[in-house]
């Protein structure tokens, strides 16, 4: 009796997961034509949060824009962006592809660097006499994140290393942190995806 009860509990919990995944703008490949340089477009974007406590790494996303154009000519420009610590050091102006065994060093068009700064209210329950509570403001958090962009194109030899491997990351560095990005297998299997796209 208690497992059946508990069974719709857990379908409900898979099936939300299920649809909030489906709903989100990550790991899903769009396509549309750019009327104006009369192209193509294909854009990839992902996520991953580093677990490593001794990174600096908070939070990477990674946006790929494949396009062909009018010639038939094949373009991948990527869009990094890197949340660190407030602690970190500055990021080089460096990033390199590793793939399976293999360094390639990415020649970058563009970086940006950026200092973040949010705030959040810390709150308390305090009972009042007819046995409810209020929240009060106690004070407040201020949370700061180095923020870091970076613009490249992967050259097309490269991308035929990325098609053909098992598996892929990023690598940065920042003072003496060595920072590396590892997707997850599903946004792997997204990234070959997107190169097929035609």
């Amino acid at each position: 009796m208690y497992k059946k009860s508990l069974t719709p509990g857990i379908l409900g919990i898979i099936l939300c997961s299920t649809l909030l995944q489906s709903c989100s703008t990550f790991n899903r490949i769009y396509s549309e034509d750019d009327i104006v340089f009369s192209s193509k477009r294909f854009e990839l974007k992902y996520y991953v949060k580093d677990r490593d406590r001794r990174s600096p790494l908070v939070y990477f996303t990674q946006s790929i824009v494949k396009e062909i154009n009018s010639s038939n000519e094949v373009s991948y420009s990527v869009y990094d962006v890197l949340y660190l610590t407030e602690s970190s050091f500055k990021l080089d102006e460096k990033a390199l592809l590793i793939i399976d065994n293999g360094a390639y060093p990415m020649a970058i068009d563009k970086i940006e660097f950026e200092n973040v700064k949010s705030i959040s209210e810390n709150t308390t329950d305090v009972p009042t006499s007819d046995s409810t509570s209020v929240s009060v403001i106690t004070g407040y958090s201020e949370n700061n994140r180095k923020l870091t962009r970076f613009v490249y194109e992967i050259p097309v030899s490269v991308i035929g290393r990325i098609k053909e491997a098992d598996r892929f990351s990023m690598r940065y560095y920042a003072g003496p942190s060595m920072i590396t990005v590892k997707p997850k297998k599903r946004s792997i299997k997204k990234v070959k995806e997107l190169i097929d796209k035609t």
